[in-house]
C-alpha cells in the first residue's frame, strides 16, 4: 500500500495572492453520469487569506455532453465574476483541466458551441480582471485544489444551478485549513 502524502498546512497558510488587489481561485468541475449532471467547485482566497468557497451545478442535456468539463469552464467563469463583482483587478485561476486556459488563449482550437462559447466569454471579461491561469496537477494533494474537486462533487445532487456571484460582504469565510 502506498503512503498517504501528506500535506503541509504551514504552505497551505501561506498562500496569498501576489497584490493587494487580486485573487486566487482554485477551480474544478464533477459529472454524474447517472443523473447526467455536472457541478463546479471554487475556493477563493483572498489577500488577507480569508477563504470563501461556493458550488453550483447544472442539467442542460447540451451542456452535459462534455461531462466534468462543463462544471470546469463554469468554475472558471464563476470565478471570475467573482473577482469582477468584488472589484479584484486580478485573478489567478489554478485549474487541473488544461482546456481551461487553452481555450481563452487560443492554445486550443474552441471545437464546441460551448467551449466558443465559455472562451469568449472569458477574453471578454479580461477587458474588467487582469486573468492569469496556473496549471495544477489533479489529484496529488494539493489542498485547495482537492477542497474545489470536493465542492465540486458535493454539488452534483439535486439541482442547484449556478447560484448568482454574491459580494464577499454577503458570505461567510471559511476555514480554509479543515
Amino acid at each position: 500500500m502506498a503512503a498517504k502524502k501528506t500535506i503541509n498546512m504551514e504552505n497551505v497558510k501561506a498562500i496569498r495572492p501576489a497584490s493587494p488587489d487580486e485573487i486566487i481561485a482554485y477551480v474544478d468541475g464533477s459529472y454524474d453520469h447517472s443523473i447526467r449532471h455536472y457541478a463546479f467547485g471554487c475556493v477563493f482566497i483572498l489577500p488577507d487569506g480569508r477563504v470563501y468557497v461556493e458550488n453550483g451545478n447544472g442539467d442542460n442535456p447540451d451542456s452535459a455532453a462534455l461531462r466534468n468539463v462543463t462544471g470546469e469552464m463554469l468554475g472558471a467563469m464563476f470565478a471570475v465574476r467573482f473577482a469582477i463583482v468584488n472589484g479584484f483587478r486580478s485573478i489567478e485561476i489554478r485549474y487541473d483541466y488544461e482546456g481551461i486556459e487553452k481555450w481563452v488563449t487560443g492554445a486550443w482550437k474552441s471545437k464546441t458551441e460551448l467551449t466558443q462559447k465559455y472562451a469568449q466569454a472569458m477574453r471578454k471579461w479580461s477587458d474588467n480582471v487582469q486573468i492569469r491561469f496556473t496549471k495544477v496537477v489533479a489529484h496529488t494533494n494539493v489542498y485547495y485544489n482537492e477542497m474545489a474537486d470536493k465542492l465540486a462533487k458535493e454539488a452534483l445532487p439535486g439541482l442547484k444551478g449556478v447560484p448568482s456571484v454574491r459580494k464577499i460582504s454577503e458570505m461567510e469565510p471559511v476555514n480554509g485549513t479543515d
